[in-house]
């Protein structure tokens, strides 16, 4: 049996493959470490958070409903069918919670699509009473038409 010996160039490409397969698991962990002390500090800090998404929030159904919708990866287009409101008026509700970083935004093709942080999810976003009734209230409209 013959053995292949691999030339000089060859090398170098499986080095460079073996690091950049370290890289990606060295990536991996820190996104993990990065998640996991994420979710202890908005453990610890939810009561802050609830109150700063009071202030964001405070009476309105369709900033409620956005990020209630947004649980999940939704176009632009169809959160501004879903509150009731033009696309050109979207950005009026949208703006504030994205400035605040409760929902990123990423494009996929031509289309722009939202979905909340997980913030929100730890903290039990639709049981907190406030924010329930907002969106008890859209779903209530919501039937009603």
């Amino acid at each position: 049996m013959v053995k292949k010996v691999k030339s000089k160039p060859e090398e170098d490409i499986e080095n460079i493959k073996e690091d950049i397969r370290d890289i990606r698991n060295r990536i991996e962990k820190i996104m993990g470490d990065t998640h996991n002390i994420n979710r202890i500090l908005t453990l610890r800090d939810r009561e802050v958070i609830k109150q700063d998404l009071i202030n964001l929030i405070g009476n309105s159904t369709k900033k409620a409903t956005i990020l209630h919708v947004t649980a999940d990866y939704i176009e632009r287009s169809q959160i501004a069918k879903t509150i009731g409101v033009d696309k050109r008026n979207l950005n009026k509700f949208l703006k504030p919670i994205l400035e605040k970083g409760y929902i990123s935004e990423m494009k996929s093709g031509r289309k722009k699509l939202f979905k909340r942080s997980e913030i929100l999810d730890l903290i039990g976003f639709e049981k907190i009473e406030e924010f329930a009734k907002l969106i008890e209230e859209w779903e209530e409209g919501k039937s009603d038409s």
